[in-house]
C-alpha cells in the first residue's frame, strides 16, 4: 500500500511537473567555444536546486558520450551522439542562469556539424533535444525538491532535539526543586526538633539553676 502510494505521488508530481515545464526557442550568448547568439532551447527548472541543477547536468551531458569541458555554470560537449539519432555526431552548448535567490534556467544550443539545430530546419533533431532537456528539467525539479525537503527535515529535526533538550532542561530543574523542597521539608522537621530539644534543655537548667542555689545556701547554714 505504501509503494502503492509512492508511485501516485510521484506520478502526480511528474504530471504537475510536465504541465509547467515547458521548452521553448531562444537566442543565446555563450562564452565558451562559440561567438555570438545561437539559436538554443531553454527550460526553466521549478525550485531548481542550483548544486542540484549543476549536477545533474554534467550527468545528462556525459550521457551525450562526447568529452565534456566546463566553465563557470557553461559546458560544452564535443561529438556527442544518442541512440535516437544513429552515428550522426554533434556538438552541445550548454549554460545555467540564475542563482540561489533567482529561478534558474538551462540553455542548449547544438552545433549539427555545419548549422545549429533550427526547430524550422532540423525538425527530428529539435524533437529529440527538446524531449531529453524537458525530461532532464523534471528531474532536476524533482531532484531539486527532494534535497530541499531533506534540508527542511534536518532542520526540523534539529529544531526537535533542541526542544527535548529544553525539555530535559525543564525537568532537571523540576526535580532539583523536589530535592530543594524535601530538604526544606528535612529542614524545618529538625527545626521543630531542635526547638523541643531548647525547651527541654531550658527545664533542664532551671532545675540546674535551683540545685545551684541549693547547694550555695548550705555554706550560710554552716556559719549560723
Amino acid at each position: 500500500m505504501k509503494n502503492f502510494f509512492k508511485a501516485i505521488f510521484f506520478f502526480l508530481s511528474f504530471t504537475s511537473f510536465s504541465q509547467k515545464i515547458s521548452v521553448s526557442d531562444a537566442t543565446t550568448d555563450f562564452s565558451i567555444g562559440i561567438v555570438g547568439p545561437k539559436p538554443s532551447l531553454q527550460v526553466s527548472i521549478p525550485f531548481g536546486d542550483m548544486d542540484m541543477v549543476e549536477k545533474l547536468l554534467k550527468k545528462e551531458l556525459k550521457d551525450f558520450n562526447g568529452k565534456l569541458d566546463d566553465k563557470k555554470n557553461e559546458y560544452f560537449v564535443s561529438l556527442g551522439e544518442v541512440k535516437e539519432l544513429g552515428k550522426k555526431q554533434f556538438d552541445v552548448y550548454a549554460k545555467i542562469v540564475g542563482s540561489k535567490d533567482n529561478p534558474i534556467s538551462v540553455f542548449w544550443a547544438v552545433d549539427l556539424g555545419g548549422a545549429y539545430m533550427d526547430k524550422s530546419l532540423h525538425a527530428e533533431q529539435y524533437g529529440v533535444f527538446k524531449k531529453r532537456l524537458e525530461k532532464f528539467a523534471v528531474a532536476a525539479s524533482e531532484a531539486s525538491i527532494d534535497k530541499q525537503i531533506e534540508d527542511e527535515k534536518a532542520a526540523l529535526g534539529e529544531l526537535i532535539r533542541e526542544k527535548d533538550k529544553l525539555i530535559k532542561e525543564q525537568n532537571d530543574l523540576k526535580s532539583d526543586i523536589d530535592d530543594l523542597k524535601k530538604k526544606i521539608t528535612e529542614k524545618e522537621s529538625d527545626i521543630q526538633k531542635a526547638k523541643t530539644k531548647e525547651e527541654t534543655k531550658k527545664t533542664e537548667i532551671s532545675t540546674q539553676e535551683n540545685k545551684l542555689k541549693s547547694v550555695e545556701k548550705r555554706k550560710e547554714q554552716i556559719k549560723n
